[in-house]
């Protein structure tokens, strides 16, 4: 009787201790990362037939399991590599903002300052202050372009740098797991619940979502698989796929991230579907946000220095010199992908036309068969069809299948060996346009603001005309001098109501009869002629190149309306610089409002698992108490045990 009685006290010292015991290390273990609150389940031991009925024996451990749900902490993980992309997207872009935020040293400021500059140079024209004011208005500016370009290169390396760091995060952590794997296996296999190992492997499964968003499948014996977004595995049981970065083998600009096979990176991950964590917001900074903005700026860069080209040309300088070019010209870059068949027997050309109509944005070139030819405009992601052409040595690719015509602003075309179907290229209009403008003048005197063109009256006319004025017609978009232009040109009063035009080495070549009305302006060949006076009968006035002198202003004002024409798709200067900055607002806006919402749902998803997972001190203090009570009262039966034991004794001497 007594041994019974001793039996069950000790049983329910023993529950009871354990259960002190659960309860002390979830006290202890009140702030540790990643801990699950254990409990202790009891369970009665088998009861021992007396007669005609049972006793109970006493009470065992059935486990000590810890309070976890899968469920939520799949939603944890969730909401941690959105909140992680969230946070690291606003950081990113509040870096760009930044960088244009500023208007004293932004685009449209250095722009404004450059066009103002020549104005003042249309005053005095042949003011040596004023030439040298606007030549260093033109280093300033292009200086800020290069400026802005050489900012979003070193973001652009300080992010592919923070990338190889999460990424080695990434390989260590998974490499953490598989060994947990292993542990727990063995633990499982044994039938115990390794309730510690397990929370580190939940700890190191939230670690590995800030940096990248995977999922993750449990198995039978207690392991579980990671995938990545693409489906790709990161780890299957004990194996490990070790995650890598590398340039894109169509565009190396861009950055991939994916699972190595013998070293070659296989089956990238989307930009815009990696599955979230810092690596997939860097993998869209580096991708897609940084491109944007650069090829935006370029944009700027490169239509600015072809159409102020387009007029220095058609000037003359303080020498009496002929223009050359103002600003140095960016050119377009061709990339090649390193799976193309017979690289080196052929050669992609791409040149500018009318870079008016030049798109922020880089190309995808795809090879079809048939010469057949797709072109992806990667900003938007619209296709256009393309046609081959050949046009002598040359075969040239044109929207149109019978006329050669520009793409996108652009003249494509392809010399040697035809590229095989399947073969990709990558095009590049304006991404290093900020980069490469810079001013190819270096005095003031070769800024070309006269007009080449100079009016006479031969002093053998009967009638009294004068030149009132000889002008360069408004520049038209895109900005290109008239062919005819330097062509001297005769017009000849046919009487003193109608005149023809002819070149002058040509007298027989005229035009059919013009009427006339004494100080309307005629116009031809890209200039603008007002006479004052009347004609007669047979006199003549010449329009031809010559010496204009330090005072012409003529093709300065053209210079100066540059700046309020659409030659920006449509848009003025003014209004694309204006339009980046809006650009990079915006999304840094839209970064920081969904970062707090994101935040907002980690807090919310680490809440609701913390309700069920985390240690509550109340709570444990009070089961404290409790299993503190029953271990007094297990004592207190073994003590009444060892009672009735002394008293059997003593009944049995006294016998």
């Amino acid at each position: 009787m007594s041994s019974g009685l001793l039996s069950i006290g000790s049983t329910a010292l023993d529950a009871a201790y354990t259960a002190l015991r659960t309860t002390g290390n979830n006290i202890a273990n009140v702030n540790t990362p990643g801990y699950s609150r254990e409990i202790t389940t009891f369970t009665p031991q088998v009861s021992t037939g007396l007669t005609n009925m049972y006793v109970g024996t006493g009470v065992a451990v059935q486990s000590v399991t810890r309070m976890y749900t899968d469920f939520l902490g799949q939603q944890t993980n969730l909401a941690q590599s959105q909140a992680s992309a969230a946070d690291m997207a606003a950081q990113l872009t509040g870096q760009v903002n930044g960088l244009f935020a500023n208007a004293a040293t932004g685009l449209g400021t250095a722009m404004d300052n450059f066009f103002t500059q020549l104005q003042s140079l249309t005053n005095q024209p042949g003011n040596a202050a004023n030439r040298q004011a606007v030549l260093s208005a033109a280093q300033q500016m292009t200086g800020q372009f290069n400026n802005f370009a050489s900012q979003l290169q070193q973001m652009d390396t300080s992010s592919q740098q923070q990338m190889g760091q999460e990424i080695s995060t990434v390989n260590t952590t998974v490499s953490q797991i598989a060994q947990l794997n292993n542990q727990i296996a063995l633990a499982v296999a044994s039938g115990g619940s390794p309730n510690t190992l397990l929370d580190q492997r939940d700890q190191a499964l939230l670690t590995l979502n800030q940096s990248l968003g995977v999922t993750s499948q449990q198995q039978a014996n207690g392991d579980i698989n990671i995938y990545l977004a693409n489906g790709q595995p990161l780890l299957v049981g004990s194996q490990t796929f070790t995650l890598a970065m590398g340039k894109d083998p169509v565009n190396p600009q861009l950055v991939d991230v994916g699972t190595t096979n013998g070293g070659a990176a296989i089956a990238a991950l989307d930009p815009n579907s990696s599955g979230g964590g810092k690596i997939g917001a860097l993998l869209q900074f580096q991708n897609q946000t940084l491109p944007s903005v650069r090829d935006q700026i370029g944009r700027l860069a490169v239509t600015l220095s072809n159409q102020m080209n387009a007029l220095q040309a058609q000037g003359v300088d303080l020498n009496n010199l002929t223009g050359t070019n103002f600003f140095t010209t960016p050119t377009i870059g061709v990339a090649t992908a390193n799976s193309n068949a017979d690289i080196g027997t052929f050669t992609l050309n791409a040149s500018y036309g009318d870079v008016t109509k030049l798109q922020a944005s880089d190309y995808q070139l795809s090879v079809g068969s048939g010469n057949s030819y797709t072109l992806t405009r990667l900003s938007d992601g619209s296709k256009m069809t393309l046609y081959a052409i050949t046009s002598g040595s040359n075969t040239v690719l044109s929207t149109n299948a019978s006329t050669a015509t520009l793409v996108d602003g652009m003249n494509l075309s392809f010399t040697g060996t035809a590229p095989k179907p399947g073969d990709l290229f990558t095009i590049q209009p304006v991404a290093q346009g900020a980069a490469n403008i810079g001013v190819a003048i270096t005095q003031g005197s070769q800024i070309a603001a006269a007009s080449p063109l100079q009016a006479s009256v031969p002093s053998t006319n009967n009638g009294s005309l004068a030149v009132a004025s000889l002008n360069l017609l408004a520049p038209s978009v895109p900005v290109s001098a008239n062919s005819n232009l330097l062509t001297a040109t005769s017009i000849k009063f046919t009487s003193p109501t109608t005149y023809v035009t002819y070149p002058t080495a040509s007298p027989t070549s005229t035009s059919a009869p013009q009427s006339y009305v004494s100080g309307q302006t005629i116009s031809l060949n890209g200039w603008s002629l007002t006479l004052s006076g009347t004609a007669a009968n047979g006199d003549v006035v010449n329009v031809a190149p010559g010496v204009t002198g330090s005072g012409d202003n003529r093709n300065a004002l053209q210079m100066v309306q540059l700046q309020s024409l659409g030659i920006v798709s449509g848009q003025t200067l003014d209004s694309a610089s204006s339009a980046v900055i809006a650009t990079v607002g915006a999304l840094a806006s839209n970064a920081a409002t969904d970062q707090t919402s994101k935040d907002a749902i980690l807090q919310s998803a680490s809440s609701a698992e913390s309700s069920v997972s985390g240690v509550n001190l109340d709570e444990e203090a009070s089961k404290l108490l409790q299993y503190q009570q029953q271990y007094q009262a297990a004592a207190k039966i073994i003590q009444t045990a060892n009672n009735v034991f002394d008293a059997i004794l003593a009944v049995a001497a006294a016998a």
